[in-house]
């Protein structure tokens, strides 16, 4: 995988204090953060510096940091873009395929509902601003943050993100919810269509 060295040194620096810097570069060196989730025990005790205890580890990585993202999310005020990240960066930002999050929060900006509206390929994922509204019709959302992922590791919106997101705020506007946000994320990264002045 092609990451810049900018987006490597990052994600180094997150696996650093779990692993040791040395197997950290060792195991990023030709893979992002994110292919770490799809290793086996065997793969990993092949590659220099990673021993059985830093193994089981990386192992248990992605439940860890699961269950910290549930835990977290709960009730949780939003006040920025990065909010949203650092809630699902672990979680949403580490599938092999697009998922498609909506985010419903009420009129203190408290989240009340997580729901995943779609799961996609390795590099589309396909939903109707319809299927986005109707979440938050059902939990009665005052406000609404729409978050997918991209598993290449480059959080750059496609011509169809930007569509999508452009549909999904004039039919929010025409029932009356807020869309706050669409947040295109990676493990390390991702992008606000709110922070570029697009929403």
């Amino acid at each position: 995988m092609n990451l810049s060295r900018h987006t490597r040194d990052i994600e180094i620096h997150l696996l650093e204090p779990i692993i040791g810097r040395a197997a950290a570069k060792e195991l990023l060196r030709n893979n992002s953060l994110t292919d770490l989730f799809k290793f086996d025990r065997k793969s990993l005790l092949n590659v220099r510096h990673v021993g059985p205890v830093r193994a089981s580890a990386i192992l248990a990585l992605p439940k860890l940091l699961e269950q910290i993202g549930l835990k977290s999310g709960a009730r949780r005020s939003i006040t920025c873009s990065r909010d949203i990240f650092d809630l699902l960066r672990f979680n949403t930002g580490t599938k092999e395929r697009e998922h498609f999050v909506v985010l419903s929060l009420n009129s203190r900006n408290l989240i009340i509902s997580e729901e995943t509206a779609a799961v996609g390929t390795v590099n589309t994922v396909h939903i109707s601003p319809a299927d986005v509204l109707k979440i938050a019709v059902r939990c009665a959302a005052a406000s609404i943050i729409c978050i997918h992922n991209h598993p290449s590791g480059d959080p750059t919106p496609s011509p169809e993100d930007r569509n999508l997101t452009e549909r999904i705020a004039r039919a929010s506007a025409l029932l009356g919810v807020r869309f706050l946000d669409h947040l295109v994320i990676t493990v390390s990264s991702y992008y606000s269509f709110s922070d570029s002045g697009e929403l």
